[in-house]
């Protein structure tokens, strides 16, 4: 080897060795950066005049299957975190059998009072007894139908925000895909501009379930896993959420999950957001507005005293009971005014009728066993409350507390699995992207050695060139 090319070589090793440092010491310093993946110089064979190893690429430490798993259970995660979320703020306001406070609860003491007045109907106190049960459990109605409304509420808007964050990081990644083809591959621009593509995808990946596909410039396309485009190089398909039907387009596609004929999305915060607005929720609410039906209309058909049309012990605000305005009528369901002393009513009514022209004896309790006979009757609710038609209108109210308990209850449980199942995929992720100090430093020493021996190599080398000169 002449004195020229082991100069070249040793040069290129000094070159190649910084470069080999440099990366180590970013990997150190970033070893708690989220989102920052290991890095690794990649060296290859140099030419003639290179006379050594030089770095072909820097390359990120990515597996592909385990960041595709990754993102897949993260999808899981933000979908059931979402649904169970909502769930849990309902039920603890709705309250569960036997505390005292949810609407089943409140319809024992009513019916406790009912039958206190049966054995005892001359008595005034238990007659303002029944009535103020009554009021306390349409209070209860109206409180759960207002909560319900507060979360669809709440629904919404959160649909709305991952919509704007989904649009926002589709955009973000159009500009890095663009500014990505203005860099060279294998760089460490590059790398960064990997870190950040990767956290702007899992961010993505947590609204909707999508499927990546990279070009061969490196930059990304974007797909929904039905199909639908979100992100083909710089091109973004805005996504569009509609509040009055609930339906979700990514430009001219749908994407609403579990609509007959169209491939939506599965997963992702947004698909669990969907799921309780347009089936959960109004399940929830068609369950308290079919239980008020049923209290309404038991106390209107067993009260002899009423005329057609007159409304009964309760009313929807006031009315009697119209089947074409069933919606929201747990929001709407009140003690009649012809029995409420704070509205200037007449207690006795509650025995004898609330259309009675007069008071009657005022040991009859007849009237008041057709009301506690009336509440055994089957509520023959609708099959879409998915309680049972055959249950009583008084066993209907803790019936729909289960109900309602039982899926927050299967909420939480869909929720620990999935994040029990993304842990361990992220933990297997983290452990192939992460950097391992102890890994860095016995590379580190490599490196010092190899960048001494080169060291070494180009001092020897010139003092042999001083020795020519000095000799010539």
């Amino acid at each position: 080897m002449s004195l020229t090319s082991a100069l070249n070589a040793a040069s290129t090793g000094l070159r190649t060795t910084q470069t080999l440092s440099r990366v180590t010491a970013e990997n150190v310093a970033n070893s708690t950066t989220e989102g920052y993946a290991r890095r690794r110089a990649i060296t290859v064979t140099g030419n003639a005049a290179q006379g050594g190893p030089v770095i072909g690429e820097i390359r990120r430490e990515v597996d592909a299957a385990l960041t595709r798993m990754s993102r897949q259970e993260v999808g899981s995660v933000a979908r059931h975190q979402a649904i169970y979320e909502a769930l849990n703020n309902y039920t603890t306001y709705l309250g569960q059998p036997g505390d005292g406070v949810s609407p089943a609860e409140k319809f024992s003491v009513f019916n406790t009072s009912l039958t206190t007045l049966v054995n005892t109907p001359s008595s005034s106190e238990a007659q303002i007894g029944a009535i103020l049960a009554a009021e306390d459990l349409t209070r209860s109605l109206q409180g759960a139908s207002q909560t319900l409304a507060d979360i669809r509420s709440d629904v919404d808007m959160e649909i709305r925000y991952e919509v704007s964050e989904l649009n926002q990081a589709l955009y973000d990644l159009s500009a890095l895909n663009q500014r990505l083809g203005q860099v060279g591959r294998g760089t460490v621009e590059a790398a960064q501009f990997g870190d950040q593509m990767d956290q702007l995808i899992d961010k993505v990946a947590g609204i909707v379930d999508i499927r990546v596909y990279a070009n061969a410039d490196g930059a990304i396309n974007i797909y929904t896993t039905g199909g639908a485009a979100l992100l083909e190089r710089t091109l973004v398909q805005d996504v569009s959420f509609n509040a009055a039907d609930g339906s979700l387009l990514a430009g001219q596609q749908a994407i609403t999950p579990n609509e007959p004929g169209i491939r939506g999305i599965e997963q992702g915060s947004l698909a669990g957001l969907l799921q309780l607005k347009r089936d959960t929720l109004p399940q929830f609410q068609l369950q308290l507005d079919e239980y008020a039906r049923g209290l309404i209309q038991a106390f209107e058909s067993a009260d002899a005293s009423l005329a057609p049309g007159q409304p009964g012990l309760f009313t929807d605000g006031g009315n009697a009971f119209d089947p074409a305005n069933l919606d929201n009528l747990a929001a709407r369901i009140t003690v009649n005014d012809v029995v409420r002393q704070s509205a200037g009513g007449e207690v006795w009514r509650i025995r004898d009728g609330l259309g009675a022209p007069a008071q009657g004896e005022a040991g009859d309790s007849r009237q008041v066993q057709a009301f506690i006979d009336a509440l055994q009757a089957p509520l023959n609710a609708d099959a879409a409350t998915g309680v049972n038609r055959d249950i009583s209108i008084a066993d209907f109210g803790a019936q729909i507390v289960t109900a309602q308990s039982t899926s927050r209850a299967r909420a939480e449980a869909d929720l620990l699995a999935a994040q029990s199942a993304a842990d361990v995929v992220e933990a297997s992720r983290l452990g192939y992207e992460g950097v391992n100090i102890d890994e860095e430093m016995q590379d580190l020493q490599m490196i010092q050695q190899s960048y001494a021996a080169n060291s070494r190599v180009l001092t020897t080398v010139l003092g042999m060139i001083d020795i020519l000169i000095t000799d010539l």
